[in-house]
């Protein structure tokens, strides 16, 4: 079974066809996918069977894996997936690693106040609260469904209480919040690919990823504009603010921080495949 969908989906030209061959029979049989290879001899009962031909069937379709078996794994940790949440990248994680990084290194910072903005699934904030334990954290988002499969998330990885999760478009849902908040931290990783090359996208993203977490305006950065103005009320002086960008955003990402004046120390983060993946800059004290 493991070897002819492999196959399959070769000749369908799916990415990583034997991965998501793996990943979609381990999860119709219940199992992990070691077991694939020390339980080669097992023979799967009709209904196992059909399941995985149904899941292949939708994976041939470019339907993504981690919605067919609704999770995905970010920074070590599992979370759910559904279709209203952009599926987990290891991309963000150098986005995590530079905020885990600042926060542990920043003196007074021992209880440092974070917000995610645009948080999806919650894998940003989760991933800070599980490797930041003294740390309180607000997450928002625009969409009423991708706040549910955050809230399970963080149920799910025990740090509920420490994570407030509100809905509203950016800063906007922090009005019921009293007292109005500041923070050390403002981290993101908002919709930033170009409206006119949503089109250009892979088809297992642009078929089937939310648009409302894709789409960033005419040149992408119109989250990072916002968000960005919104630092001089919302970020603490001397606080860190950290946003993921496409791999060919950074001198407009870096020239949109340098015209708010009170930002400084800008500068560019690659990801672990050397692409440029966040802007970093600190609020002027």
């Amino acid at each position: 079974m493991l070897q002819w969908t492999a196959d399959f989906f070769t000749r369908k030209d799916i990415d990583e066809p034997r991965l998501s061959a793996e990943l979609l029979l381990a999860h119709a049989l219940d199992c992990s996918r070691m077991a694939l290879y020390t339980q080669y001899e097992r023979v799967p009962p009709d209904a196992q069977i059909a399941s995985f031909r149904e899941s292949v069937k939708l994976r041939a379709d470019h339907v993504p894996v981690a919605y067919l078996i609704g999770k995905a794994w970010f920074y070590s940790l599992e979370f759910l997936v559904t279709r209203d949440v952009l599926i987990p990248r290891p991309d963000t994680e150098t986005l995590v690693e530079q905020v885990i990084s600042r926060v542990r290194q920043a003196p007074g910072w021992e209880t440092p106040a974070i917000l995610d903005l645009c948080t999806g699934s919650g894998c940003i904030a989760i991933a800070l609260a599980k490797n930041l334990p003294a740390a309180a954290l607000v997450a928002t988002d625009i969409s009423a469904g991708a706040l549910g499969v955050a809230r399970q998330n963080a149920e799910l990885h025990k740090v509920a209480d420490r994570i407030k999760i509100t809905q509203g478009d950016l800063y906007e849902a922090l009005a019921s919040l009293t007292p109005a908040p500041r923070f050390q931290v403002i981290a993101s990783n908002p919709p930033y690919i170009a409206s006119g090359e949503i089109a250009e996208l892979p088809r297992h993203v642009r078929e089937h990823e939310p648009r409302l977490a894709l789409e960033g305006g005419p040149d992408g950065l119109a989250f990072h504009r916002r968000i960005i103005a919104g630092t001089r009320e919302f970020l603490e002086p001397g606080g860190l603010l950290a946003l993921e960008i496409a791999w060919n955003q950074a001198p407009e990402a870096q020239a949109v921080c340098a015209a708010a004046s009170h930002l400084e120390n800008i500068r560019i983060v690659r990801d672990a495949a050397g692409q440029q993946r966040c802007v970093l800059a600190t609020r002027a004290k």
